[in-house]
């Protein structure tokens, strides 16, 4: 799938001293050449599971949460969705699934993260996410120890790259297979009984040349033509228009446009809406947006801690890039005694962590002690 993701992930808006993800499967652009790392030549992979075809059965070690589904049941619609806790996109992604969840509960849909032991995810890591996450996201989340299920749903239909989705229909068939930013466009006409699984491919290949468009659009440095692409997308997919993705670059091109009106009661809104969600993704993602004009509007500088601040009061004070994003609103609002304060906080809270989360912080915390002893030398000499 040629998704260009990356430009909508968190951290998207310019400006920042600190960068907002390690995991380099959240931040490199996925294209249909990176999904799969598989070197078969293209004429010999041959997917096995197909649209249309019956969904396979979940071989699954603990249900995390939610009612355990021992078979797909006649009538009732599934959305069995491939996640990991190291992939930024596919948490991204968690609160509108939830949404979804809640609106279609009673038309028979159930939503199911599903995700399988990984060197980087355990079940310890996966028990702990769906423990502090799960009650709020209010769907079902699926474990297996070896990959039976992913082998059989995954690597059978040909997909690498997650997050991916797998609608089972009323029937027990899949009904589609792809990125899960486009359900809402799918599930609605799944549950109505009047999707096509022979026109899908189609149906999704105009979906996907129109979100490419949009996020081709908003990777540009025009504000006002990234405004217009996105206004234009909105109009023409309403029920897309809440796709996660575009959060950071719509504030973020609000802000450059000098539209700060908008960007303030745009911002006010997302962060309200995440904090209800206990998604520190996109708090994250609105105070990253906001910082190039906090000092310029101290509303937004206002609002740029103030996203901040929920994010690290969600991820705990003990997690190192919720304590860098703090350090870095201060920062952009002129607090530098309360900015170094956090940062430091975030280098000895990374001291728990991965070589690579550790490397990763004492980087940027250097980045960061020397754009403030560059301002520093910079106010003494005048």
């Amino acid at each position: 799938m040629r998704m260009i993701v990356a430009a909508m992930l968190v951290g998207w808006a310019g400006g920042s001293v600190l960068a907002e993800d390690v995991k380099p499967a959240a931040v490199k652009k996925p294209t249909a050449k990176d999904e799969s790392k598989d070197e078969t030549p293209k004429k010999e992979k041959v997917a096995k599971l197909k649209v249309g075809d019956l969904a396979p059965p979940l071989t699954v070690d603990k249900w995390l949460q939610g009612k355990e589904v021992k078979s797909f049941a006649p009538g009732n619609v599934y959305v069995v969705e491939f996640w990991a806790t190291w992939c930024g996109p596919c948490i991204v992604m968690m609160p509108h699934m939830s949404e979804m969840q809640a609106e279609y509960k009673d038309k028979g849909v159930t939503i199911i993260g599903f995700t399988s032991k990984g060197s980087n995810n355990s079940e310890e890591k996966v028990t702990q996410f769906v423990q502090k996450r799960g009650p709020k996201l209010g769907y079902t989340f699926a474990y297996e120890d070896e990959h039976a299920t992913n082998d059989a749903y995954m690597k059978a239909a040909g997909r690498n790259g997650i997050p991916c989705s797998f609608v089972v229909d009323k029937t027990g068939h899949i009904a589609y297979i792809g990125h899960p930013m486009f359900l809402d466009e799918i599930v609605p006409q799944v549950v109505a009984d009047t999707w096509k699984a022979d026109d899908s491919e189609e149906f999704v290949a105009k979906l996907e040349k129109d979100v490419n468009a949009a996020f081709e659009a908003t990777s540009g440095k025009d504000a006002e033509a990234g405004l217009k692409a996105l206004k234009s997308f909105e109009d023409k997919h309403p029920k897309l228009a809440k796709i996660p993705y575009f959060v950071a670059p719509k504030l973020g091109f609000l802000v450059k446009a000098e539209k700060y009106d908008a960007a303030k009661e745009f911002a006010e809104e997302t962060i309200a809406h995440a904090v209800e969600q206990d998604d520190a993704m996109i708090l994250r993602s609105v105070s990253s947006a906001l910082r190039p004009a906090a000092s310029k509007e101290k509303a937004l500088a206002a609002l740029s801690l103030k996203a901040a601040e929920a994010g690290l009061k969600i991820a705990g004070d003990k997690d190192a890039l919720a304590l860098l994003g703090v350090a870095d609103a201060h920062f952009a609002a002129g607090d530098k005694a309360k900015a170094k304060e956090f940062a430091d906080k975030a280098v000895t809270a990374a001291d728990g962590e991965s070589a690579g989360l550790k490397n990763f912080v004492k980087n940027q915390v250097k980045k960061f002690d020397d754009k403030v002893d560059g301002d520093k030398k910079k106010d003494d000499d005048e």
